[in-house]
């Protein structure tokens, strides 16, 4: 049974997770809109989104909690930014969706290629499949979520989506690349203490 200090010692992480993820999302989402590289989610005009490599990053790393801090920041602040006009039941389904598609990505990649919780058997080569996964699945439900509710017209559907793969993929690699470097370079520098 858990001691009380114990639980909120649990509940201090937790918490901690889901805040750094949910400011981080939001800081790189008005960051990347600031230099019009935030448009990826509605338009079929950005290159690289880099919020999605932080979706991306928070479900590896922080996993559901890491998820749920991406849903409210998606929930409270990128949705509605980028859809001003719709109600906030159509925000929680596009957050919901973009947040649990790539989670659920993460979680079944992570099962396939049989990565340990810790991450440590985590593989570069492995980063492009995980990444691809969730992008395709992100993207898929997504667009099939605004054609349903006659956002995207149905000659616009293929454009899009693969502007939004293309977009989201990098923006991903981005992050996971980032995150595998600074993992590299902290076991080295430990390694050498």
């Amino acid at each position: 049974m858990l001691r009380t200090e114990e639980l909120f010692k649990f509940a201090r992480d937790k918490i901690a997770i889901v805040l750094f993820f949910t400011i981080f999302y939001i800081l790189v989402y008005l960051a990347s809109k600031e230099v019009g590289l935030a448009n990826a989610i509605k338009s079929s005009g950005a290159i690289i989104f880099l919020p999605a490599g932080v979706r991306l990053l928070a479900c590896l790393v922080g996993r559901a909690w890491g998820a749920l801090g991406i849903f409210i920041g998606s929930f409270f602040i990128v949705v509605p930014s980028v859809y001003p006009n719709e109600a906030s039941s159509f925000h929680l389904a596009v957050s919901l969706i973009n947040t649990l598609s790539a989670f659920l990505s993460v979680v079944l990649a992570l099962k396939f290629f049989k990565i340990s919780d810790d991450l440590s058997n985590l593989r570069f080569t492995q980063l492009p499949f995980i990444d691809l996964i969730a992008t395709f699945s992100q993207a898929t439900f997504y667009y099939l979520f605004l054609y349903s509710v006659n956002h995207v017209e149905e000659s616009e559907l293929l454009p899009k989506f693969v502007s939004q793969m293309t977009g989201n993929f990098l923006g991903g690699m981005i992050f996971m690349l980032s995150f595998l470097v600074f993992v590299n370079v902290m076991k080295r520098r430990n390694t050498i203490r």
